[in-house]
């Protein structure tokens, strides 16, 4: 059975290898090379754990066989990665992230979720009621789309 929980002190070493082969397999090949560099950069173990520590929060998806996805928050607003080990593409694992991470931030009162989305995942966000905003971008080699999910004033 699969739980979602915040990850633990120490963990960012087992989610590097699982985002890091996620990202090779899916979408690096949208990339140019310092766009692949920038984020590896960003997915390194001393960054993770830097930002866990100012305004961001981790969750995993975890089993009796390990972790199985992450979803990271920004600033409780902005969803900043959202990655499935690859054997587990398919099972709902992001969707079921996606969903405790909206559920999350409607607790806090948010009305607005952001999330630059990478080309390739942009029909998942959409058909999670994501919209984009404005035209693909790309900022130091990392191609994104920015899309917004409108929960209402009643969230």
């Amino acid at each position: 059975m699969t739980m979602i929980r915040q990850l633990m002190p120490g963990e960012a070493k087992s989610i590097t290898p699982m985002i890091r082969e996620a990202f090779d397999v899916h979408i690096s090949v949208n990339y140019s090379a310092q766009g692949v560099i920038e984020f590896y950069k960003y997915i390194d173990v001393a960054a993770i754990n830097k930002r866990m520590q100012e305004d961001h929060e981790i969750f995993v998806a975890a089993s009796a066989e390990g972790l199985s996805g992450i979803v990271e928050l920004r600033s409780n607003n902005h969803i900043s990665l959202l990655f499935v080990r690859n054997e587990h593409k398919g099972t709902g694992i992001g969707r079921i992230l996606l969903q405790h991470a909206v559920e999350r931030m409607k607790a806090e009162g948010i009305t607005q979720i952001t999330v630059n989305s990478s080309p390739n995942s942009v029909g998942f966000y959409a058909s999670q009621g994501f919209v984009p905003v404005g035209e693909e971008q790309e900022v130091q080699g990392i191609r994104s789309l920015r899309m917004l999910l409108d929960l209402g004033p009643e969230g």
